[in-house]
C-alpha cells in the first residue's frame, strides 16, 4: 500500500509507521531509500542546499529508524536496510553535501546495530554504485554537442567502472532483499557494497 508523506517532516514519518502498524499489525522490515543528490564544495554550498540534503538523507533516516525500533524491539526481531552510496566509504568530487550525508548514514547504520544486536534488530546498508535508470533518457542526461548514441555514451560514461558498465536497478534491489532477508541472518553492521569494484580501485 502508498502512503503519501513528507519525510523531512517528524509527523509524517510517525504517520507512515502508525498506517503500517494498523494495516499489518508488526513491522518486520525497513528499508530507508529517500534520498536527494546534491552537489558542490564546502565553499560553495549553501546553508539551504546543506540544510535540505540533512533532512532527507540523514534525518528522514534516523526518524523512520527511531520510530520502528521500539516495535522490533517489542517482536524481538526486525531488520532495516538503509540506503548508503560507494560515496559512503570514499568521497567524490564536488558533491560535498552529499558525500557528508551518506559517509553518516554509514556510521549511522553501524552505530544502530551495535546499540540493537540483542534486540533481535539487524542494521545493514547497502551502497550502490552509479546504477542506469531509464529516467535518464526523458531528462537527456546523455545528451551532448555531438550525435552520439545511447550504447555509445553509457559506455563512455561508464568507462571508469572496472566491469565497464552502470549497475542495474535489479541489481541493487536484489542486494537489499539479501540483507532483509534471513538469508543474511547473521550480517549487522555491514556496508554491502553493490559499484561493480569501483571502490576497490
Amino acid at each position: 500500500m502508498f502512503v503519501e508523506a513528507d519525510h523531512t517532516k517528524g509527523e509524517d514519518c510517525q504517520r507512515v509507521v502508525d498506517v503500517a502498524l494498523k494495516e499489518f499489525n508488526r513491522i518486520d522490515i525497513l528499508f530507508n531509500n529517500a534520498g536527494i543528490v546534491t552537489q558542490g564544495t564546502a565553499e560553495t554550498t549553501t546553508d539551504e542546499v546543506w540544510q535540505r540534503t540533512m533532512e532527507i538523507n540523514i534525518t528522514a533516516v534516523w526518524r523512520m529508524c527511531k520510530f520502528v525500533i521500539p516495535h522490533m524491539k517489542k517482536q524481538g526481531k526486525g531488520t532495516i536496510v538503509n540506503n548508503g552510496s560507494d560515496w559512503s566509504v570514499v568521497a567524490g568530487k564536488n558533491a560535498f553535501p552529499y558525500v557528508m550525508s551518506k559517509g553518516a548514514v554509514a556510521m549511522m547504520t553501524k552505530a544502530m546495530a551495535l546499540d540493537h544486536a540483542r534486540d533481535g534488530i539487524r542494521v545493514n546498508a547497502v551502497c550502490p554504485g552509479d546504477t542506469f535508470v531509464d529516467r535518464w533518457m526523458e531528462t537527456g542526461y546523455f545528451e551532448g554537442s555531438d550525435p552520439i548514441t545511447l550504447e555509445e555514451a553509457i559506455r563512455e560514461s561508464s568507462a571508469y567502472i572496472p566491469m565497464g558498465r552502470f549497475g542495474k536497478p535489479e541489481e541493487i534491489a536484489d542486494a537489499v532483499l539479501f540483507l532483509a532477508s534471513d538469508e543474511s541472518s547473521f550480517v549487522t553492521g555491514h556496508l554491502l557494497l553493490v559499484d561493480g569494484g569501483n571502490t576497490a580501485q
